[in-house]
């Protein structure tokens, strides 16, 4: 009895002996260890199967478009390649590379491929944990030396010309303020040369009294120019109406003007000087316009009656002069 147990214990060690050297191994191997989110993984599944007694397995069923699990999406699948196996003595080595690609990221695992024997998992891969990312990270992460690097320095020339164009700037603006500051200085002497000195004021009054004594002096009357002695008369009297006692006559008619001086008074001139203008100022109209004569005496005489006429109304303070009628409403 006790030979016969040693016997089949025996029988079953040689034959789990030969059973583990028959079983197939198969690896994954990866060509990172993480990946950018769209970037291919290169997957290269490679198994080691045993040719005693002529065993075949089953390799993983992968085509181009099939979704691995954890969302990985396979994108290419190479022909198997079959050899001897490196590591066994009566063996077949078979490879087979596939690229695949995740469009998510964060930590995920490629779970495990399997030989099959008759549906039943004779080996498996490992299951692997990548990271997959924005952008793939490197094996190695710290940074890595500078390569070919080489001190310069740089010549005082070299230096300078960097600086010539700021240089040439500066002094470009430099000799333009100096050109506009001499211009302006000039500019302003001259202009201060340029302006006259302003001229006194001829009072109204005078400027009337020169013109009626120049006819007083002249009578151009005996020479036939007796219209145009009463029109220089006129102006006199309307200068001095405006000038001196503040009656606006150089632009009105003499019936404006009649109208004004008999309307209101005048500060400065009695009511019979107002009449007495009024009468002067409508024969010389009379004159100019109608072609209507004066002997010589008339015109002597009405010249020196507004000659005194405006000696007499002569304004004697500044206030005075600008002194106006009560009914300049009436103007305009």
């Amino acid at each position: 009895m006790v030979e016969a147990r040693l016997l089949t214990i025996c029988l079953i060690a040689l034959a789990s002996i030969a059973w583990g050297q028959d079983a197939p191994a198969l690896t994954l191997a990866l060509d990172r260890d993480s990946v950018g989110v769209g970037e291919p993984l290169v997957l290269n599944l490679i198994s080691d199967e045993s040719l005693a007694g002529g065993q075949r397995w089953q390799w993983p069923a992968l085509s181009a478009g099939d979704s691995l699990p954890q969302g990985w999406e396979v994108l290419s699948v190479s022909d198997i390649d079959s050899s001897a196996s490196p590591v066994l003595d009566a063996g077949l080595r078979r490879q087979q590379q596939v690229v695949v690609v995740a469009w998510d990221t964060g930590m995920k695992v490629l779970e495990p491929l399997s030989l099959t024997d008759s549906g039943a998992v004779a080996a498996s891969t490992d299951a692997v944990l990548l990271e997959v990312g924005l952008a793939a990270l490197e094996t190695n992460a710290a940074p890595k030396p500078m390569q070919g690097f080489k001190p310069y320095g740089f010549t005082w020339w070299e230096r300078i010309r960097g600086l010539l164009p700021y240089i040439i700037g500066a002094l470009l603006l430099a000799l333009l303020a100096k050109r506009l500051y001499k211009r302006w200085r000039n500019r302003e002497v001259h202009v201060a040369e340029d302006i006259p000195s302003p001229a006194p004021e001829v009072p109204a009054h005078i400027t009337a009294l020169a013109m009626l004594r120049a006819l007083e002096t002249d009578q151009p009357w005996n020479t036939g120019r007796g219209k145009e002695a009463q029109a220089t008369l006129s102006e006199a009297v309307r200068l001095h109406l405006q000038g001196s006692l503040g009656v606006k006559a150089l632009e009105r008619t003499t019936d404006e003007l009649a109208q004004t001086l008999l309307s209101a008074p005048v500060r400065g001139m009695d009511p019979s000087e107002r009449q007495w203008v009024v009468q002067v100022l409508q024969h010389s109209d009379l004159v100019k316009f109608a072609k209507q004569d004066m002997d010589g005496d008339a015109h002597l005489r009405v010249i020196r009656e507004s000659i005194q006429w405006v000696e007499r109304t002569i304004p004697h303070s500044e206030g005075d002069t600008s002194d106006t009628t009560e009914n300049e409403g009436h103007d305009g």
